[in-house]
């Protein structure tokens, strides 16, 4: 583990360079020569046509996002199901927020907003979601477990 560690962060610094090379290459980036092309700055990729290091890492942190929330959702869905078979009904948005103080990253989740809890669930309907499932697709928790979905998918649930 302090191998994987090590070499990530070795990696990392690295892949950062030094200030004034940076500065070097982001000079002769934005002052054209005569004897090289103008870089395209359209598409996917930075001016060189290469792809940039802070893209990669906003595409890393953003998978890891995606982990921890599904991660949690999973929590969330086992917590949901183990009150809905304890009493036969599934528990309503408060009940829900309240008991989850326990668990302090999906409280922090459900009380900024990221994952929104149905206030009446019913156990074939929705029972929580990520805000984004609406509008762009994302998460959603059902009784069946944790799905991605469309947003005409996610539309066509029962709530």
């Amino acid at each position: 583990m302090k191998w994987i560690t090590l070499s990530v962060c070795v990696f990392a610094g690295l892949s950062a360079g030094c200030k004034k090379a940076m500065d070097k290459i982001e000079s002769a980036a934005t002052t054209p020569s005569s004897s090289s092309p103008a870089p395209s700055s359209s598409g996917p990729y930075s001016g060189g046509g290469n792809p940039t290091v802070l893209g990669a890492t906003q595409a890393v942190r953003g998978a890891a996002d995606r982990t921890v929330t599904l991660n949690e959702l999973n929590n969330l869905k086992l917590f949901m199901y183990n009150a809905y078979s304890a009493n036969g009904q599934v528990p309503d948005s408060r009940t829900t927020f309240d008991l989850l103080k326990e668990d302090q990253k999906l409280y922090n989740l459900v009380k900024d907003g990221l994952v929104v809890l149905v206030s009446n669930p019913t156990p074939e309907g929705v029972w929580a979601y990520v805000k984004e499932a609406p509008t762009t697709g994302g998460f959603v928790v059902t009784q069946q477990g944790v799905e991605r979905m469309t947003p005409q998918q996610f539309q066509a649930l029962p709530k």
